[in-house]
């Protein structure tokens, strides 16, 4: 007992360290990962120190980049989670960088126009043998996430939605891939986004879900950073690890 409770508080203290740290992550390796509509999409992957055949995917929100991610990045590698972070089609310039993907396009295209976007993400981690995939969304991408997941509960370990919802013209399209999942599903929001998060989970009441109902948060997977979310980043940080420990 003693010993599991000083592994926590060892593995909580490094977490709060790379939350909070100024320190750069290192840039990662650039790649292109190539869509089944032969759009080329960029993406940028980082390995883990301790890696043990685990790897998160990551989806931006709209208007974003996979730059959304960098603060946050190392929290999923000390839990020896590989790390992609895609540049979608559906996405724009923030946090002082381009969206890679859409710049080679020339505009942002609709939300559910990136799906394809997530499978080739899927593919790319399938194709080097990583056997625990994990799939994490925020806003429109967490949605999309959803729906990845449901048709693909042989290849995917979990996933993880910020603030999904049904943004999209078929107003039941989330909610009944979310009651057909089959992985444990991991969903939050900010408080006042709760009547749109409860929505999609309306129907999977029988499945494995974590519903986290954070006291201070904000839009999509910026809840996790402490410059979009001082108040709360540290307990929602806490709470989203204790999932992600479940898959060692």
């Amino acid at each position: 007992m003693l010993n599991n409770i000083i592994k926590y508080l060892i593995t909580f203290f490094f977490l709060m360290v790379a939350l909070s740290a100024s320190a750069v992550e290192p840039s990662g390796d650039m790649n292109l990962i190539i869509a089944k509509d032969k759009i080329r999409v960029h993406a940028r992957y980082y390995r883990a120190m301790n890696n043990n055949h685990k790897i998160a995917l990551l989806f931006h929100q709209a208007g974003s980049n996979s730059m959304e991610y960098e603060p946050i990045l190392s929290a999923f590698h000390i839990l020896g989670f590989d790390t992609l972070t895609v540049d979608q089609r559906s996405g724009g310039t923030r946090w002082g960088v381009d969206n890679m993907t859409v710049k080679r396009l020339g505009e942002s295209t609709e939300y559910a126009e990136a799906y394809p976007d997530l499978e080739a993400a899927l593919q790319y981690a399938i194709k080097r043998k990583y056997n625990k995939i994990l799939v994490v969304g925020s806003s429109y991408s967490a949605s999309l996430a959803i729906v990845l997941a449901s048709k693909n509960p042989d290849k995917i370990l979990a996933v993880a939605a910020f603030s999904p919802g049904e943004y999209f013209p078929d107003k039941n399209w989330i909610k009944t891939a979310a009651a057909r999942l089959k992985v444990p599903l991991y969903i939050t929001g900010a408080p006042n986004e709760r009547q749109r998060v409860e929505e999609v989970i309306i129907k999977a009441k029988g499945n494995d879900v974590t519903y986290y109902r954070p006291t201070n948060s904000v839009h999509g997977i910026s809840s996790l950073r402490k410059d979009q979310n001082p108040e709360g980043y540290k307990s929602n940080m806490e709470n989203f690890s204790k999932f992600l420990k479940r898959f060692k």
